[in-house]
């Protein structure tokens, strides 16, 4: 078995219209080509299947659970993932002015990813 493993930060996403209703999910680029090589390994499945981890550090809170379960729903290994007693994941906000225009805001100095990788 081959192994893929992708290094990075993934960070809590929030995204919608300044003082409005927000969508919390989470992302980033490492995180996106993990999910996508994952979803291309097990489309193209053959005897020799690729494994793909993904290596970063998180908090030990709820919002860093939830994150793990969702990769490993999509398949990611989460075995290399470190965890933080005492650190959070970092935070952006994706805010969307009336004309589509997309306003980027990031809060991760103090992430749990910045601390133990």
């Amino acid at each position: 078995m081959k192994h893929i493993a992708i290094i990075g930060e993934c960070m809590i996403e929030l995204n919608g219209k300044p003082f409005g209703s927000m969508h919390q999910t989470f992302g980033g680029d490492t995180l996106n080509a993990a999910v996508y090589l994952s979803r291309g390994c097990e489309a193209n499945s053959k005897p020799d299947k690729v494994k793909v981890s993904y290596v970063t550090a998180l908090g030990n809170d709820p919002i860093s659970t939830g994150m793990l379960t969702r990769w490993e729903d999509e398949g990611i290994s989460t075995d290399l993932v470190l965890r933080d007693e005492i650190r959070t994941p970092g935070l952006y906000l994706i805010q969307l002015d009336d004309q589509g225009e997309r306003t980027f805001l990031y809060w991760r100095n103090q992430s749990a990813a910045r601390y133990l990788l």
